[in-house]
């Protein structure tokens, strides 16, 4: 009997790469992305990249096909030719996955871009009801600072003055040190971006199968992690598949070789470290990430309060030499 769907979901830099990698190396599960719902498009450009890269969902494509084809035969209405469609193809890139790897279980990660984030738990809600979502949830402030340093080498054309110079500064070319890590911007965007996945499993009364998995716990105990997620998904929790899985995924495996907390600005496995947001959030910070996702901080047990707002400086010195 076919299975049903499994899905990591939550805001980017989390440690979903990190936990994809850990269950690809059990013998039964083929972890991935697909990104597939959200109904997004846009397109950048990677520094260094000769051309722009597209990003779009499944069920942004599966819509725009329909726009000049003759749906109305096929169905009672559009949104119904449309679900029907999107199930069909999701199941054959499924289906091949798990055909071609030879393991049963599919697990696909979802990060979901900005905004999207109660229409992708909507959609999974509607067309596979017997899903098993793992909410995948990090200290939101390491999220912000993470997402910010995995940018510094994208979207060089697009940057404000002070992003890059931040560049510049923080992948030691010259440069002073600066006395602020954020913009306003950006620090709105990501507050905001790790609430939502949040709150759309956790907040809305979602009826889906779930468990809830912290990134410091996995830092602290992968393999104790890695049993609960097993049993959760109902796969085997042997101790040599258990150990399989925190081996293939050591900091040090996906970094390239450098050890935990060995910061690398910019690149997409970055330092690997619990609490590092304390080095580059200032007291405006402090404040405005509180304002658009204090609650659900504090819901989560990161702070018992909004006490902390209060004990950052209000200036930085972030550099080759400063506190980075």
């Amino acid at each position: 009997m076919d299975r049903p769907p499994v899905f990591i979901f939550s805001a980017p830099r989390s440690g979903t790469t990190w936990l994809v990698r850990a269950l690809s190396a059990h013998p039964a599960i083929h972890a991935s992305e697909m990104r597939a719902f959200g109904n997004y498009v846009d397109v950048i450009r990677d520094h260094g990249a000769e051309r722009p890269r597209l990003r779009i969902t499944l069920d942004a494509y599966v819509e725009a096909l329909l726009n000049p084809h003759e749906w109305q035969p096929l169905g009672p209405s559009r949104e119904a030719v449309s679900d029907e469609l999107l199930q069909d193809i999701y199941a054959t890139i499924r289906q091949q996955a798990i055909r071609r790897t030879g393991k049963p279980i599919f697990v696909d990660k979802i990060t979901p871009y900005h905004g999207t984030s109660d229409l992708v738990i909507r959609t999974i809600t509607r067309l596979f009801p017997q899903a098993k979502v793992i909410l995948l949830v990090r200290d939101g402030r390491d999220v912000a600072v993470s997402g910010v340093m995995h940018w510094l080498t994208k979207d060089i054309e697009q940057m404000s003055e002070h992003q890059q110079r931040r560049r510049t500064v923080l992948l030691g070319r010259s440069g002073s040190p600066i006395d602020r890590f954020f913009t306003d911007a950006e620090l709105d965007r990501w507050a905001s971006h790790w609430r939502q996945p949040i709150d759309a499993v956790d907040g809305r009364g979602v009826d889906l199968e779930r468990i809830a998995v912290r990134y410091e716990h996995m830092t602290a105990d992968l393999g104790a992690e890695l049993r609960r997620i097993c049993e959760f998904i109902g796969v085997s929790t042997r101790d040599d598949d258990i150990r399989a899985c925190v081996d293939a995924s050591t900091f040090e495996k996906m970094s390239g070789g450098r050890q935990r907390g060995d910061d690398a600005p910019g690149a997409h496995v970055r330092k690997g470290v619990v609490g590092d947001w304390r080095h580059y959030f200032t007291a405006t910070d402090a404040q405005a990430f509180d304002r658009v996702a204090g609650e659900t901080l504090r819901a989560w047990g990161y702070e018992p309060d909004r006490a902390w707002t209060t004990t950052m400086l209000d200036r930085l010195s972030l550099g080759p030499s400063g506190r980075s």
